[in-house]
């Protein structure tokens, strides 16, 4: 579990699992994220509201603030889309006129405090209900236009993290909503509407593909070892100011990166030569399988029969982090994935063969 770090740590590291997904996964929704706040937008955003944002919701709005949705749809858990700034400074306005006219001010029947952050809504266009962090408390709730105020979430984090563990794990994905795909963007569903319900096609867990998601450190690690001295300078020289110059720089590398990810993936497979299939779900030859060790032939894994199959103390370690990194509900998908790379790596010439690859790779230069 992860509630041992500060929220808003925890709201950077779920939103960027979740970006680095739509980047692999939804490019239409990858695409329809806005830039993030900058600390005095929301410096001016607190004036605006008269009311303090709590950290956790300053963190995930300075990394994206808001969506443009795709064919009016939003890409967050619940079927629900990221608000604009403008979109939050007008629901919290609106909302606050109203609480004002009712001249309700007891705590338990306010229609509305200065201190409910609305962050998401029906969708891009449509605000008249969505989720709002209670600053108070740090809990998330569900407004409508019936003044309906139901508890949705824990926290922030946790809504992220769960979301976060439904698009990696989606076999092991909370509540109704599944994660899917509508002319290749995110759609929770299934949706209600017939047609639409028709074109969704739910997300099942594929092998992601072999590149690089569009972030600056994902491409930089996928680069070979010499050439990430260049993309170092060219990126310490870029004008961070300049929206337009970093999308080209981003585009320009991640090609370089992709094409590189495709030779590691073409070296790796000729180094093994087939005698170990390492994608995820696939099987060994016979004659292969009979070398495991017997404690890793079958499906599902457990931790023990991992962590005893995995070869070096190092992997381990890494292992064992990650393992206690992870949310509950995403384990078997991080063991799933963990047990891939013993059954590699309990084959010494598979073993051999592909660290020699990866090494080789990265002190190149």
């Amino acid at each position: 579990m992860t509630t041992d770090r500060p929220a808003d740590e925890r709201v950077t590291r779920a939103w960027s699992r979740i970006v680095e997904w739509l980047a692999a996964y939804a490019p239409p929704s990858y695409a329809a994220l806005r830039p993030g706040a900058s600390d005095d937008e929301i410096a001016a955003l607190e004036t605006t509201l008269g009311a303090s944002v709590p950290e956790e919701l300053k963190a995930l709005w300075r990394l994206t603030a808001g969506e443009d949705g795709v064919a009016g749809a939003g890409l967050m858990m619940g079927t629900w889309a990221l608000m604009p700034i403008n979109a939050v400074i007008e629901v919290h306005r609106r909302h606050m006129r109203f609480q004002e006219e009712s001249g309700e001010y007891d705590d338990d029947l306010a229609l509305w405090k200065p201190s409910w952050i609305p962050f998401c809504s029906y969708s891009p266009d449509d605000t008249t209900y969505g989720l709002y962090l209670n600053g108070e408390t740090g809990e998330v709730y569900r407004w409508s236009r019936f003044n309906e105020r139901p508890r949705e979430y824990r926290s922030l984090p946790a809504y992220l993290e769960l979301m976060a563990v439904s698009l990696e794990a989606p076999f092991t994905a909370a509540g109704p909503e599944k994660p899917g795909m509508m002319g290749g963007a995110l759609v929770w569903g299934p949706p209600a509407h017939e047609e639409r319900g028709e074109r969704w096609v739910r997300h099942l867990g594929q092998a992601p593909p072999p590149y690089p998601a569009k972030t600056l450190g994902s491409i930089r690690e996928a680069l070979p070892g010499d050439e990430r001295a260049e993309f170092d300078g060219r990126r310490d020289a870029l004008d961070l100011a300049d929206p337009e110059a970093v999308a080209a720089f981003r585009d320009h590398w991640w090609e370089r990166a992709a094409r590189a990810q495709e030779k590691l993936e073409d070296d790796v497979a000729a180094a093994l030569r087939g005698n170990v299939l390492v994608n995820p779900g696939r099987d060994l030859s016979p004659e292969h399988e009979a070398t495991l060790p017997p404690a890793i032939r079958h499906r599902p894994p457990s931790r023990d029969d991992i962590h005893a199959a995995l070869r070096h103390e190092s992997v381990r370690t890494r292992f064992n982090r990650d393992f206690m990194d992870a949310v509950p509900p995403h384990w078997p998908a991080l063991l799933l994935r963990w047990w891939d790379i013993a059954r590699l790596m309990a084959d010494p010439r598979g073993d051999r063969a592909v660290r020699a690859v990866i090494n080789g790779r990265r002190t190149s230069g």
